[in-house]
Parts: structure tokens; sequence; C-alpha cells
């Protein structure tokens, strides 16, 4: 037996970690699944940023805006416009509250089975139609050829619904990032070039980060062209200067859905200190998307 809750049409299920809206599954990121249900634990009641950037990066120093990306993920998934408020309420300065009426159902193992195959009804009649039939043209040792077909085709949909069956790994809707070449003089442009690829490596391995490759003809200097273009929610990009051996590389990272710059920031090194460079600023690229400074 467990605890799933559920609020209007929606149905979150903390074991199966899935929000589920009509029967069916809504991806979402892992911070942003982890961000709603501390927000339905305390539902009701004000929950301050510190606790839940506490609660869902735990040992992680992270920015604010990690969090606000959280609540407009879901947002969005609610289907809330600007300014309803219908499930997160926003209080200035301090925190957020889940208003929207919930009910703790306590599920049986024999109700999550039910859930699970609701829709497979149709399936089950089609397995009970394959398989008889098999049988009755094996004995009768007429039409083998036809006999294994329907096998193969039960076999085949058998497979396929595995995963109805007995539950399938639920999968979160992952970040797309592209990082474009910075812009530098033509003597900088190993600098810029390597700022990139360490940056590109580093996203690379976060769980719900894809990184999309680099693609010949694309404009750097329209970001948001540039963004679309490649299908990425999130650009990297920037610019490297250097006077004498002091070096200066300015990075944004903008959304491309919202159109806007969500995280800036300038670095200072000496030109010899270069790897040290690139090292700084992946870490605070990764710490600006809500993941550990390592």
């Amino acid at each position: 037996m467990r605890v799933v809750y559920e609020f209007s049409n929606f149905r979150v299920d903390p074991v199966m970690r899935q929000l589920s809206s009509g029967g069916a599954a809504m991806p979402l990121t892992a911070k942003a699944f982890e961000t709603l249900l501390v927000l339905l634990s305390n539902r009701g009641e004000l929950v301050s940023k510190g606790d839940l950037l506490d609660a869902v990066w735990q040992d992680t120093a992270v920015e604010e805006n990690n969090l606000t990306q959280q609540i407009a993920t879901l947002r969005r998934a609610f289907g809330e416009r600007a300014g309803e408020h219908r499930f997160i309420v926003t209080v200035p300065g301090r925190g957020y509250s889940f208003v929207a009426p919930v009910n703790e159902i306590e599920v049986t193992g024999s109700e999550i089975v039910a859930m699970q195959a609701s829709d497979t009804t149709f399936t089950l009649d089609i397995f009970g139609d394959f398989l008889p039939t098999l049988r009755n043209r094996v004995d009768s040792g007429v039409g083998f050829g036809s006999a294994i077909a329907i096998a193969y085709i039960t076999l085949v949909c058998f497979v396929g619904l595995w995963p109805v069956f007995f539950g399938a790994p639920v999968t979160h809707s992952r970040q797309i990032y592209a990082v474009l070449t910075f812009t530098s003089s033509a003597e900088d442009a190993a600098l810029g070039a390597g700022i990139r690829d360490t940056l590109r490596a580093r996203l690379g391995s976060i769980e719900d980060v894809e990184v999309r490759p680099n693609r010949i003809g694309i404009p750097s200097d329209d970001i948001l062209l540039a963004g679309k273009e490649m299908k990425a929610d999130v650009v990297l990009t920037g610019s490297v200067q250097r006077v004498d051996d002091r070096l200066r590389v300015v990075v944004e990272m903008v959304d491309v859905k919202r159109e806007r710059l969500v995280w800036a920031n300038t670095f200072d090194q000496n030109r010899s200190e270069y790897f040290e460079l690139q090292d700084a600023i992946a870490r605070e690229a990764l710490r600006a998307i809500g993941t550990p400074r390592s």
C-alpha cells in the first residue's frame, strides 16, 4: 500500500515519481518533481525559498533562479496562466504555497495493478483470441505457417505491453542545451573553442541535460535564432577578450523559449591560468542550472 496525491485532474505518485493527468503521464525533470513533492507535503503552508532550496538541492549551493525555473515548469505542467495561481501561490520575497485542495489516497497493490492495466482490456481480449486459435491450428496439423505467424504477433504484442503490465521506469523531460562558439579575435579563437568544449563536456555529464552537437552554418551572432534552429531550450555563449596577458570572458545563458537572459557572469584571469579559467566557468555554469560544483 502507498499514498498518492490527487488534485483537480492531476495525480502524483511519489513512489513511481510520476505526475499524470487523465491517466496520461506528464514528464517532469527530477528537480521539478522534487519541488512539487515538498510543496504537496506542506500544502496550505508557506514554504520559504531557503527551505525549498535546502530540501531539493540539499547540500548543494545553487542560485535562487534555479528554484524559480522549477516553479515555472510546474505551472506550465498545470496549465496555469500568469497571475492565476490556482495551484501555486508566490509570496514575494518569502516563498511559495500549494493552495489547491489535495486528497491523499491509499492505493493497495491490487489497485496499482488495476490502474496500470486499466487501458489494456482490448489487448487482453485479443490475446484471448490468439491463444485458442494458435492451439486449434497446431492440434489440427494444418496451417502451421499461420500458427507460427500468430505466435510471433502475440510475442511482439506482449513484449510491447510489458511496461504496461509490470511498470515502466519513469522518464523525465530533459533540458536541451546548445553551446555556441565564443566570439574572439583570430588570435584567441583557440581559447574560445577550449571554453566551449569544456562547457559541453561538463554539461553532457548531467543526468537531466542533453547537449546539442555543433552544427556548421548555424549563426552564432543571433543567439535566439541559433537556439531555435538547433531545437535547444537553453543556449550558452559568450566572448573572449584579451589585453596583454589578461583575459576577460563574458558568459551568457539564454532561455530560447522565453527569449530572455537567465544567467550571465564575467571572468577575469591571467592567460597563464587558462585551464583554471575554463574550470571556473564550467563550475559556475553548472551551479547556475542547479548541479553540484564539483
